[in-house]
């Protein structure tokens, strides 16, 4: 342990030489379970160990995984806090439909979203080991593996309802906080992604899911834009699918930890730097996540939320260094008319917070308006295509 604390020191000394300040170029996104794994150690010693629940529970459709992993959230934003950092806080419909129940959280989820953090969807389908519950499978379409997860969805007690039922949670919460879900990493991708999701995100364990330039992909129907990220996470099990002591996990994670910190000087111009880990990785090791908070701020490396990076940046050939700023809509909030002015528009897009189309139209001007008043007050997103790229803008109708 001694030795790691020196490299760390010696990191920090031959990084800190250089001021960095990579143009806000760096997202932390964090991945909420739903936690009913069963073969899950970290789970299991949560539920079992730590709060007496049987073993059993995590079957059921209980909320007792995210009543054990709240405090640790609440500490984790405010260590955040303290170094100005901006986290993506991916939610499970379950970490949402918890906080809905209680003021007080839903009062600080507004409060963390309003200081510059983000609200953000994760899902993991029918094909992970911690599946939520939720699939847009055996709903009357067919897709050719079917087969390998009827048993699972029949049999196993843990469906919950369709993904419109799951994007549900996040939509209520985000509607009590003024906000809306543009963000996601969904699994099942093309069965499950909800309606709404502009932004999506996917990555693993190697050094290219680090450091990438943000692209688009093309989904039935729609173009998202991607970024990758790279796991600074607390491994369970190696290569044989045998389960890893504590000091082996500890000594992973810090070696995630530490890759980061050796290639923060490699962005270029195009790219993005994105990390990402689970609650669960802060509960169980929380300084190394705060070892990670502290760097980026002594570098001065002042990063954003995926939704800020996207829309309100100058950055990547996904928007060709066309400043979101030389588009204006106003007023906003708005009573139901608005004026959208700006350089070479070439479509433009509004949708609710649910992804559904209310207006789309072709122009060639400069300035013109647009006319909400026959819809629902809420947050409504205006994409706006130009011959630079495609940016992305929220407006209330009050």
């Amino acid at each position: 342990m001694k030795n790691k604390a020196y490299y760390l020191i010696l990191i920090l000394i031959l990084t800190s030489i250089t001021t960095f300040g990579q143009n806000e170029k760096v997202f932390i996104m964090v991945h909420f379970e739903a936690g009913r794994d069963t073969s899950h150690p970290l789970i299991n010693k949560i539920l079992f160990d730590e709060l007496g629940y049987p073993p059993d529970s995590l079957r059921t459709n209980n909320l007792y995984f995210q009543q054990a992993t709240w405090l640790s959230t609440v500490h984790m934003v405010e260590t955040a806090d303290t170094f100005n950092i901006k986290l993506t806080l991916a939610l499970q419909s379950q970490m949402a439909e918890y906080i809905l129940q209680d003021n007080e959280k839903i009062n600080l989820m507004n409060e963390w979203v309003q200081n510059g953090h983000e609200l953000a969807m994760h899902h993991h389908g029918i094909n992970h080991i911690d599946w939520g519950g939720y699939t847009n499978r055996f709903q009357g379409t067919s897709y050719p593996d079917d087969y390998m997860w009827i048993d699972k969805f029949e049999n196993s007690g843990l469906y919950r309802g369709n993904m419109p039922e799951s994007f549900n949670y996040l939509q209520q919460l985000a509607t009590e906080i003024n906000d809306s879900i543009v963000t996601g990493c969904i699994g099942d991708t093309q069965i499950d992604k909800p309606n709404g999701i502009i932004y999506f995100t996917k990555g693993g364990e190697i050094l290219e899911d680090l450091i990438y330039t943000p692209d688009t992909i093309t989904l039935p129907n729609e173009t998202l834009y991607f970024l990758s990220h790279y796991q600074v996470v607390s491994v369970f099990k190696n290569e044989y699918g045998e389960f890893l002591d504590e000091v082996t996990n500890y000594q992973y994670a810090t070696a995630k930890l530490d890759t980061v910190m050796m290639n923060i000087n490699q962005i270029d111009d195009d790219q993005i730097m994105g990390i990402v880990y689970h609650v669960f990785d802060y509960y169980r090791f929380p300084n190394i996540y705060r070892d990670l908070f502290s760097f980026l701020s002594q570098n001065q490396v002042n990063n954003k939320s995926i939704r800020c990076l996207m829309n309100d940046c100058v950055i990547t050939e996904i928007e060709n260094k066309y400043s979101s700023d030389n588009i204006n809509i106003y007023p906003n909030p708005t009573n139901g008319i608005f004026t959208i002015h700006g350089r070479d528009l070439q479509s433009v897009e509004i949708t609710n917070i649910n992804g559904q189309i209310i207006e789309k139209l072709l122009t060639d001007k400069e300035l013109f308006t647009a006319d909400l008043r026959e819809q629902a007050t809420g947050i409504y997103l205006i994409k706006i295509k130009t011959s630079k790229g495609m940016i992305v803008k929220k407006i209330i109708l009050e």
